[in-house]
């Protein structure tokens, strides 16, 4: 019997239910989008507090400068969702996959994530401080600086993944699996305690690593 790794992503699969079509008009502040497909809707500029998405699919809809603080989306798929800037405070994200979306910057402060899974997304800045991610995958992704000071994380895996810029100050990390990872710099090495790197990976973290424990190289 293989032993299980008890420090990867529990992710299953996300399979969605027969659906109905909804439209730009279901996506309203407090509402709740339950078992709809909404495909190509622009919802630039909307205030989507406290919206409820639930076993939807969201394609194509363009979020340009929404705003989603405390919204809850749980068991649904975005798929090539679009935003120049998306603010989602204190948001819910549940059993969601996260497909090939673009975005600039995306607020996501004091968040709580699991069972997510980001596949080939492109973000300029996705700040998840003081949040909580458990069970959360990014792969084949593009990331220009991945914010997570300050927040709690366990069983979040990077792989494939571009990260220019790694945020760690005061997180609390059980096992961030940075192997996958193609990342050029980290503000706190540090906050590394609890991740897991490659032995490849090694050389370039060392100056940092011995910087920061005030070991001198000489």
């Amino acid at each position: 019997m293989a032993k299980r790794d008890t420090t990867a992503p529990r992710i299953g699969p996300l399979t969605l239910p027969g659906l109905q079509e909804g439209s730009r008009e279901d996506l309203v502040g407090g509402a709740r989008v339950d078992g709809l497909r909404i495909d190509g809707a622009d919802a630039s500029g909307a205030a989507l507090h406290d919206l409820v998405v639930d076993e939807s699919l969201l394609r194509a809809v363009v979020l340009d400068d929404a705003v989603l603080d405390g919204a809850r989306i749980v068991d649904s798929v975005l798929e090539s969702v679009t935003a120049t800037a998306l603010r989602g405070a204190r948001m819910t994200l549940r059993d969601v996959r996260l497909d090939a979306c673009r975005f600039g910057a995306a607020e996501w402060f004091e968040s709580g994530l699991t069972r997510v899974e980001l596949v080939g997304c492109r973000i300029d800045y996705l700040a998840l401080a003081d949040g909580a991610l458990e069970d959360v995958r990014f792969t084949d992704c593009t990331i220009g600086d991945l914010d997570l000071r300050g927040a709690t994380v366990r069983r979040v895996a990077v792989v494939g993944s571009r990260v220019r810029e790694l945020s760690l100050r005061g997180a609390r990390l059980e096992h961030l699996d940075l192997r996958g990872a193609d990342l050029d710099g980290v503000d706190d090495p540090r906050a590394l305690s609890g991740a897991i790197l490659s032995i490849d990976q090694l050389p370039r973290f060392a100056p940092l690593l011995a910087e920061a424990l005030g070991i001198t190289i000489a």
